[in-house]
């Protein structure tokens, strides 16, 4: 559990003051606090399984996600480019703000989108039918295949090796959910040599986060399940350009590998402006946009808070750097989640299967029981 020391301690420095770099906590170029880092200035290394009153459990785990993605290439020299910080930091937001960005810089809407969609919003369309969407291009059927087959759809020990056996198996709910994240994936590919599992780690989140939104809204917030895990996916697309527009910065600059605070910093404010830029612009539901810009007072925009944190919470767990309890300790202190919905979502956005704390878990059954 040494990792799991070094994690938390990680969390709580980046919370606390933004500009700190994670994993070997070496000091920056001074970077301002985020609103978030600011209301948690009280923190200091996070106990397993409980936060500090006053510490937002969703930005903690944010956090968490952030140190996870934003490890450095082999060899690479921790934080060089801090000097370069608040150069950087301008060039970026400067980019984000432009008024130009998105002839630029937003990615080529799936061509077969519109067709989902309104093959969604008919009320006689079967999965079937929507699976005949997919069936048009081989490649994008070997990914839905692909995914169907991945921890967070897969619902049998046997592989699903047929499209027709993959309706069968998910129903309608999650042939929408598995062609959704089959479209979004290829224009989320992002190539960042400087934070070589940074990709990946954001589009599982995205993933994760598109299965727990759209689970959230059909049972908590009794909103539109379709919406909520655009909502999943398109934060994962802002958090891609995000970084892209970082990386472009640092290609300007001659700066090779981007701070790692700055990165998350610019993260953490940007992800979800973002990401309404896109739901905007390839014409998602409105209900999507609207919860992005609004990020608070829906029940979309709570089903998207819960999403993203369990979602990271599963992603820490799956890598070894919290324990189960501590990750269901955090996602027990939002308040809109009743516990045994929330203990339904952790099953199905997480599973046993890949817990691999044992010891965890049953401390906390012995918790909750006692």
């Amino acid at each position: 559990m040494g990792m799991s020391v070094a994690i938390w301690v990680g969390v709580a420095v980046l919370v606390l003051l933004g500009g700190v770099a994670l994993l070997r906590q070496r000091r920056v170029a001074p970077v301002p606090a985020t609103g978030r880092a600011a209301a948690t200035q009280a923190c200091g290394a996070l106990p397993a399984g409980s936060v500090p009153p006053g510490t937002d459990p969703v930005a903690v785990l944010q956090a968490g996600l952030h140190t996870l993605a934003l490890v450095p290439r082999s060899g690479d020299a921790a934080d060089a480019a801090a000097p370069h910080a608040l150069e950087l930091r301008d060039a970026v937001t400067a980019s984000l703000l432009a008024r130009d960005w998105s002839a630029r810089h937003l990615p080529r809407r799936p061509q077969l989108l519109p067709q989902l969609i309104q093959t969604v919003n008919d009320s006689d369309a079967s999965a079937r039918a929507m699976a005949g969407i997919i069936s048009q291009d081989p490649v994008l059927t070997g990914n839905l295949l692909r995914i169907a087959n991945s921890p967070v759809y897969r619902v049998q020990t046997r592989p699903v090796e047929t499209l027709q056996r993959a309706v069968t198996l998910v129903g309608t709910d999650g042939i929408r959910q598995i062609i959704s994240a089959v479209l979004v994936q290829p224009v989320m590919q992002l190539q960042c040599d400087a934070f070589p599992q940074f990709s990946a780690v954001i589009w599982e989140h995205a993933l994760l986060a598109s299965r727990a939104a759209a689970d959230h809204a059909r049972t908590v917030t009794h909103e539109d399940g379709f919406a909520a895990q655009w909502l999943g996916l398109t934060q994962g697309l802002g958090a891609a350009l995000v970084m892209r527009h970082l990386l472009d910065a640092c290609a300007e600059q001659g700066v090779a590998v981007p701070p790692r605070a700055l990165a998350a910093e610019l993260l953490d404010s940007w992800t979800l402006p973002v990401a309404s830029r896109i739901a905007a612009a390839w014409e998602l539901p409105k209900a999507v946009h609207d919860a992005l810009i609004r990020q608070s007072g829906s029940g979309l925009a709570a089903s998207l808070r819960l999403a993203r944190a369990a979602a990271a919470a599963s992603l820490l767990c799956r890598h070894g750097q919290i324990g189960q309890a501590q990750a269901l300790a955090l996602l027990e202190q939002l308040d809109d989640t009743p516990p045994h919905a929330l203990q339904w979502i952790w099953r199905r956005v997480h599973g046993r299967a890949v817990e691999t704390v044992d010891s965890d878990e049953a401390e906390y059954d012995v918790a909750r029981a006692g």
